[in-house]
């Protein structure tokens, strides 16, 4: 029940902030939670802190009263999160810069999950996206562009499966094995398309064998946003669906953990 009352009444809080946007008609549907809980298991990058919680004091005081507190530490880019334009591009705004309303908008799923079974390392193209387009109708200007690859469902947690690798530090890197979008694709995103932003299943939007994060860097470069190990996206369907996306606020962010879930009507 706490989490129930939890997503109620930030749906409350949305709906007032954004009075008025044409967004928040949306809050009427069905939410989706496509967000994974942070512990020990949580997927970072091999090189990363991970994250860690220490239990503070939990029990009666000395006064009678219950108090319960933790302490946690960890990486700002590592499970389900959000990517500020600052972390691949050297003038880029923060996420502390980012209005709360530029992190929602239309979420268009791409599903190639058949794709990235035959091709583990599989680019996202730019006819996927006209074949989405065709069947759909063109991509809505404010879209959050998702690639579905089936990685995350099947396999979140398991940072091996995930990962393509269970090693960790800089001896990792070379081994990482998992699908991404091409570079084409996030150009032409960019540039033929008015998008929020590009988001994955997977831990980065460059797939793992990238060595020059050239869709980061497009992305980032044209201030758009990025998110990764996003969850559910095996129950959103393909258009329809309004993405929610609520960052932590921390100051001179190049990224944050990120509540997101989306609203089906």
């Amino acid at each position: 029940m706490p989490a129930q009352i939890s997503i109620m009444t930030l749906a409350a809080l949305l709906i007032l902030v954004l009075a008025g946007s044409p967004f928040a008609a949306d809050m009427k549907g069905r939410m989706l939670d496509m967000t994974y809980p942070y512990d020990e298991s949580t997927i970072y990058w091999p090189n990363a802190e991970n994250f860690k919680q220490t239990k503070g004091n939990w029990g009666l005081t000395d006064k009678g009263y219950w108090y319960a507190a933790n302490h946690y530490r960890a990486a700002e880019h590592g499970g389900t999160h959000a990517d500020a334009p600052i972390h691949f591009a050297q003038n880029g705004r923060t996420i502390d810069q980012v209005p709360l309303a530029e992190w929602i908008g239309p979420a268009v799923k791409i599903d190639v999950t058949k794709k990235c079974e035959q091709d583990r390392d599989y680019l996202l193209t730019v006819e996927d996206i006209k074949q989405w387009e065709k069947k759909h109708g063109r991509v809505p200007d404010g879209a959050w562009v998702i690639m579905y690859t089936g990685i995350g469902t099947k396999y979140y947690p398991d940072r091996k499966k995930v990962l393509g690798t269970d090693r960790q530090g800089m001896d990792a890197i070379p081994h990482l094995s998992f699908p991404g979008f091409s570079p084409e694709s996030a150009e032409f995103l960019v540039k033929e398309r008015n998008i929020r932003g590009i988001a994955i299943d997977t831990p980065s939007i460059d797939y793992g064998k990238s060595q020059d994060f050239r869709v980061h860097r497009i992305i980032c470069g044209a201030d758009k946003l990025g998110l990764e190990n996003i969850a559910a996206l095996d129950k959103l369907p393909e258009k329809g669906a309004t993405l929610y996306v609520i960052p932590m606020l921390i100051k001179d962010g190049t990224g944050s953990p990120a509540r997101v879930f989306a609203v089906i009507p």
